[in-house]
């Protein structure tokens, strides 16, 4: 990875909590480090080996590819099982399906261009992963896997909210929409602030997960300040402007129920479980609604708050001070 001097580092990271020098999200990324992410495609080095010399094959692009093919590949049983892997029907189908959805790369190495320079801005202290696509047998609990020195995407877990695949697996349509090309850098960026900054404290309260989810959305915010709110959170259009419209009557529950300080697993599982909706308030309402509260919490608190950066932020741990801070009382 590119290195970068001790000063140039010490600046970036003052300059990147400095208010004065940076007031909005979107802010130019001309001459930002990385210049270009360039992604490598394992599936299409894979697929297109010549199966009847595989040996020979594999070991023409295990150099390229050594995060996939670190195995010792005179062992038989290695060799065997990624035979069958690029021989089995199923996963050829969906690399074909992937190499028609995706003809080339560019327009998702542009997006991770301009997410990981503002990335790269606000952390400079973290070294990039290098960036490969995969066939993964339709893993979509974890289409995004990193170790940190690579990051691998499933890019057969982004064909397409309608994928006739999808449907066939019984995969829930609240979780095939967000199975397109339009999350799928918005992913990546789940996985690195999984990877660097999410912790394994368990929260305490109800308002602890929400101000923890918060801080995930604003950071995917900050990487992607482009990208729709309803992409971001993973919503349709449609349920977020519910969300907009009730905003103050799904705070006055909360409040009025008591539930920012309780510590009962039905109650976060109603908040904070995934789903088509939440039953509590109306088929209409989206799953995940203490996400969007903790979410709206942490954008009020930084605008009443402009001195804080987000890595300040993400460094905060008390929620309470938070939400006192954030002067968060939505109405209708």
């Amino acid at each position: 990875m590119k290195k970068i001097s001790l000063v140039l580092l010490l600046f970036l990271s003052v300059a990147a909590c400095n208010p004065s020098h940076k007031k909005q999200l979107n802010f130019s990324l001309k001459g930002l480090y990385p210049e270009k992410v360039e992604i490598k495609s394992y599936g299409n080095a894979l697929f297109s080996l010549d199966t009847n010399n595989f040996k020979t094959a594999l070991e023409s692009i295990k150099d390229d590819y050594i995060y996939f093919l670190d195995g010792d590949l005179n062992d038989s049983s290695n060799l065997n099982q990624i035979y069958n892997f690029v021989t089995d029907t199923l996963l050829i189908s969906m690399y074909n399906r992937s190499q028609q959805v995706y003809p080339d790369l560019k327009t998702i190495e542009n997006e991770l261009t301009s997410g990981l320079r503002r990335f790269h801005y606000y952390f400079p202290e973290i070294n990039l992963p290098e960036f490969y696509t995969y066939i993964s047998g339709i893993d979509f609990e974890a289409p995004v896997l990193t170790d940190g020195n690579a990051m691998v995407i499933a890019l057969d877990c982004y064909l397409g909210a309608e994928e006739t695949i999808y449907k066939k697996m019984g995969i829930p349509n609240y979780i095939s929409n967000r199975m397109t090309s339009s999350h799928l850098v918005n992913d990546v960026f789940k996985t690195f602030y999984s990877t660097y900054f999410e912790t394994d404290k368990q929260s305490k309260t109800i308002l602890d997960e929400m101000i923890k989810a918060g801080k995930q959305y604003y950071f995917l915010e900050a990487m992607q300040p482009d990208l729709p709110d309803h992409l971001l959170i993973g919503y349709s259009k449609e349920q977020l402007d519910w969300l907009k419209a009730h905003e103050g009557d799904v705070w006055a529950f909360l409040v009025g129920e008591q539930m920012l300080y309780a510590n009962d697993f039905q109650k976060f599982r109603k908040l904070f479980g995934d789903g088509p909706f939440t039953q509590d308030f109306s088929t209409e309402a989206p799953a995940r609604i203490g996400e969007w509260v903790g979410w709206q919490i942490i954008r009020h608190y930084v605008k009443s708050n402009p001195e804080i950066c987000i890595k300040k932020l993400i460094g905060i741990q008390d929620s309470q001070d938070i939400l006192t801070d954030s002067r968060y009382r939505p109405k209708n």
